[in-house]
């Protein structure tokens, strides 16, 4: 298949507002691995997609927030090393809160067998096999089911009369200036909440999700503790930060 064909392809698919992985694009191309690769590049050097570890997305996407499904498989080492860095922090006898988002149903994989009591509003957790130490409590709310989520006034509602010694919360992008940010007025309020009420919060973020500026603001990088896969300036923001594997 000839290069510009390829190009084509991959933006008729990514145009469906889908993920596009490399394997797939391999497959559907016949070109090589670093062949689709290098056609990825040139579609984000001109501003039609932006590349990420493994595949890529529709330029205007990346602010905006993908189905569960697809972003499950974008990453995925990397958020699986962040989860078990964020589990890790977890100590006998809390009671914690986890978000929505690919990262903290890896969390919730991650967590050891001890118990703790886990409030949570990710829909994606709870047909996890129960653990017998771990109590899960799950929220009320709005099914957003392309995140796997619970929110809304529902949700808030509950969220103001419970506190919570450590909180770990998926976002949609962090960035120096904006803080924590997420593509939903309902899940952007929700973290806010949790925040508030939350002695410790821990953000999981993938090192894509830096300097990227969604539609609504949380809070501030200064309130919380993040953990990623590596280090970047965004990161001096924060109250403090987590390299995983370092």
């Amino acid at each position: 298949m000839k290069s510009f064909a390829r190009h084509q392809l991959i933006l008729d698919r990514v145009a469906l507002g889908d993920s596009i992985l490399i394997d797939d694009l391999v497959t559907a191309t016949g070109a090589s691995p670093s062949t689709v690769r290098r056609d990825i590049r040139e579609l984000e050097q001109s501003g039609h997609v932006v590349s990420l570890r493994g595949g890529a997305i529709r330029a205007e996407e990346r602010a905006a927030e993908l189905p569960a499904a697809m972003k499950s498989k974008i990453n995925r080492d990397e958020k699986v090393a962040i989860a078990r860095a964020a589990a890790a922090m977890v100590v006998e006898g809390e009671t914690i809160y986890v978000d929505s988002g690919t990262s903290l149903t890896e969390f919730m994989v991650a967590l050891p067998n001890i118990a703790v009591h886990v409030i949570t509003s990710n829909t994606q957790v709870l047909g996890m096999v129960p653990r017998p130490k771990v109590t899960v409590t799950a929220l009320g709310g709005d099914y957003l089911p392309d995140i796997g989520s619970v929110a809304g006034t529902m949700t808030d509602r509950q969220l103001e009369d419970l506190y919570f010694d450590r909180a770990f919360i998926g976002v949609t992008g962090i960035d120096a200036d904006a803080g924590v940010t997420t593509f939903d007025i309902r899940e952007a309020n929700k973290k806010r909440l949790v925040q508030a009420h939350s002695r410790e919060t821990v953000v999981l973020a993938d090192s894509s999700k830096f300097d990227v500026v969604s539609l609504c603001r949380s809070f501030g990088l200064a309130a919380c503790t993040v953990v990623s896969d590596r280090h970047a300036p965004v990161l001096d923001a924060a109250a403090a930060y987590v390299v995983a594997g370092s």
